[in-house]
């Protein structure tokens, strides 16, 4: 969760940014707008979007639940929205969701995407946010990239420390991200700028080392040695190296099940002003995992869940990785390689 000191004469501040952000993703007069959030969220942050959505005419309230049950027997992760919540967010024309744990990649959200409601996922530090401001650039980007997807059939990643990981496309189509929820049915998570696929998820074979500066989520930590992960037949079989390898492992066998292990994602970030080391010098208030997944040129893959991407796994986890030194190749065509692109037709 994002803590920060926070004083009602902040709001002031934020609600200029908040409101250009709601702007780039077309909240328009008359708009029912729901900021969803929790106990923990910054308490700045939903006045300051009901104000921001009020300015651009729309009509716009906040529902608050508490983040910890009173029996405490849920644990903290993803937001678990009450069921008159739901029913409210399905009829709101836009959602800013503010919860500590977000509602990506559950059946709630699903359902709610359905009715054509557009959700704005927003959990960063207000500098970070302004920083990184919706981008038509970025945009362009990452639409450049899923249309670079399209009629794609393999995807290759390779590295100088061993990395030589294959895997079958097929029909899956590409998604990307980037910080706007502007049209229906859309989600997104301002801040980022990606474009990823799901592959077939049994056809995924090889090894995949993650090198010393990688970045393994949700532990959002630097790797500090080598970790080696050997998939087979679509799943993450044998996992080796330090103390990231350790981690990783107890938390697929503590949290997870079978899906867990098994490819979820493969893409790159398309964000020009995405800084890698931000995690590094604002551990302190929990920012910096949005870029740090963006990064421009860097390769994102993740394991578990994906069915919010239209994938077929519905995990309990979903873990990702953000990688800096990795080749990615489409039907043998290079994409990206160390963090530059190859392909100009997606720089």
């Amino acid at each position: 969760m994002i803590r920060l000191p926070v004083s009602h004469d902040s709001t002031a501040d934020i609600i200029p940014i908040f409101r250009e952000g709601l702007r780039q993703s077309r909240v328009a007069p008359g708009e029912k707008v729901v900021i969803y959030a929790d106990s923990f969220t910054n308490p700045v942050y939903a006045p300051a979007f009901m104000a921001a959505a009020r300015d651009l005419g729309a009509q716009a309230f906040a529902m608050t639940q508490p983040l910890i049950n009173a029996d405490a027997s849920n644990s903290i992760g993803r937001a678990n929205p009450q069921p008159l919540m739901i029913e409210v967010m399905k009829q709101a024309d836009f959602v800013v969701d503010v919860s500590t744990g977000g509602m990506l990649y559950s059946n709630d959200h699903e359902a709610i995407l359905a009715t054509g409601t557009r959700i704005l996922r927003v959990r960063e530090p207000e500098d970070i946010l302004l920083r990184l401001m919706p981008s038509k650039d970025v945009k362009d980007r990452a639409e450049r990239g899923v249309a670079r997807y399209k009629d794609v059939r393999k995807v290759h990643v390779t590295s100088k420390d061993g990395t030589d990981l294959v895997m079958e496309k097929g029909d899956r189509a590409a998604s990307n991200q980037y910080g706007m929820a502007d049209s229906p049915g859309r989600w997104d998570h301002w801040g980022t700028g990606l474009v990823c696929t799901t592959v077939e998820e049994e056809t995924v074979e090889g090894l995949l080392v993650l090198s010393p500066g990688d970045i393994l989520f949700p532990f959002e930590r630097y790797v500090t040695e080598p970790l080696r992960i050997h998939f087979e037949k679509g799943s993450a079989r044998r996992i080796e190296g330090g103390r990231e390898a350790v981690m990783l492992e107890t938390l697929l066998e503590s949290r997870g099940d079978e899906g867990a292990r098994r490819l979820s994602h493969i893409g790159w970030g398309v964000e020009h002003r995405a800084a890698w080391d931000t995690m590094s010098v604002r551990g302190w208030d929990n920012a910096g995992g949005v870029e740090a997944r963006s990064c421009y040129g860097n390769v994102l893959l993740a394991i578990g869940e994906n069915r919010d991407l239209g994938g077929k796994n519905p995990s309990r986890l979903h873990i990702d990785m953000a990688l800096r030194n990795k080749r990615l190749e489409l039907d043998g065509m290079p994409i990206v390689d160390c963090c530059k692109f190859i392909d100009g037709s997606v720089a």
